[in-house]
């Protein structure tokens, strides 16, 4: 009699997990396109802009291209190099140039990039997904000169980074494990099992737990507060950053989104919130033809004080396309007026902001 009850609780609670999963894919959803203003594609990206850092002091976002997941089928995806792109904002008619890789070490498949700016200049921080182990890359911009390859065993399945210094950061582990039937079933019963690590220059620490899905990570201009997407919980967690580098958990943004990378615009203290639809990006990887809606969202700060600058918000959704424009959206980066979209795997876009509700 009991373990017939034991049976059935399991049953039902395995169910329920994968309702969930089937409801995170987003059959469901539906986006329809809207776009602040102008929007062209960026040539010549077309492997992906998976992530976008800005140096807000120059206009220059330096872009990463080329991620690849190891389930990937299509030849296409499969083939396509790993490269660094750099846009300069100040020439918005123009086009991405392509940075050279200079040294022994090759990207293998770039994901999450960050930047670090002090008086020594630039330091390009890049999320590096190598045959059997994930690593930080550190370059120094423009030439792409490899400084320094930094790997931890804490680094289990890196997503994003967000630098705090020019040897210290954030990153996010989407799990706990990197690859395998482990990863498939941590996905499909959305364990609890991401992360977000600490690395101080010497050594690295777990700071945040008990996530599902951990994706993208930034950072406030001052670096008090570190942002967190939580992909299955559909929502930013705000962190304040304790002197230690340790993070306390202040707040919980709910916007009923699938998040990819965040950016914090430094001029207005807005957050920007790429997302998208995941069955969009798995159905892509099988079918490189395949288009998948994409929107932004920007979540602005109406009040709230030092220690909690979000405490009243508003949403608005800046941009939505159907795919052909851009397809399965990652990341974002607006400086001025100019608004740069970027791809998991496929192309990236500019837009111009005329029509955006404030």
């Amino acid at each position: 009699m009991w373990w017939k009850i034991i049976i059935l609780g399991i049953s039902v609670v395995l169910a329920w997990r994968i309702l969930g999963f089937v409801y995170f894919m987003g059959p469901h959803r539906t986006i329809h396109t809207h776009w602040p203003g102008p929007c062209r594609n960026l040539a010549p990206i077309r492997s992906g802009a998976e992530g976008i850092a800005l140096s807000s002091l120059q206009g220059l976002a330096f872009i990463s291209s080329g991620y690849k997941t190891a389930d990937v089928t299509d030849e296409r995806i499969k083939n396509s190099l790993a490269r660094v792109f750099l846009f300069d904002f100040n020439k918005p008619d123009g086009d991405a140039k392509e940075l050279e890789l200079i040294g022994d070490v090759r990207l293998a498949s770039p994901h999450g990039i960050s930047l670090w700016e002090d008086k020594e200049g630039i330091q390009i921080f890049l999320v590096d997904h190598r045959l059997t182990e994930d690593t930080i890359e550190i370059e120094p911009p423009l030439s792409l000169r490899h400084t320094r390859t930094i790997y931890n065993p804490l680094f289990a399945n890196l997503n994003d980074v967000i630098a705090t210094g020019d040897s210290s950061f954030y990153v996010t582990n989407a799990a706990s494990v990197r690859d395998g039937p482990l990863l498939t079933i941590s996905f499909l019963l959305q364990l609890s099992t991401g992360s977000v690590v600490y690395y101080d220059g010497v050594t690295a620490r777990q700071v945040a737990g008990n996530g599902k899905i951990l994706n993208g990570i930034t950072s406030s201009s001052d670096g008090r507060f570190i942002f967190v997407s939580y992909m299955v919980d559909e929502a930013i967690v705000v962190f304040r950053r304790e002197g230690d580098g340790s993070l306390m958990r202040v707040q919980t943004i709910s916007l009923s989104a699938i998040l990819d990378n965040l950016f914090y615009d430094p001029a207005t203290g807005d957050l920007l919130a790429s997302c998208g639809i995941p069955i969009g990006f798995f159905t892509m990887i099988t079918d490189y033809g395949h288009k998948a809606p994409s929107n932004l969202l920007r979540i602005r700060p109406l009040s709230g004080g030092r220690d909690n600058p979000f405490e009243t918000y508003n949403i608005v959704e800046l941009f939505a396309d159907d795919g052909y424009l851009l397809s399965v959206s990652s990341s974002a980066a607006l400086f001025q007026d100019k608004l740069l979209l970027g791809s998991v795997l496929e192309k990236a876009a500019l837009c111009e902001i005329r029509y955006a509700n404030d």
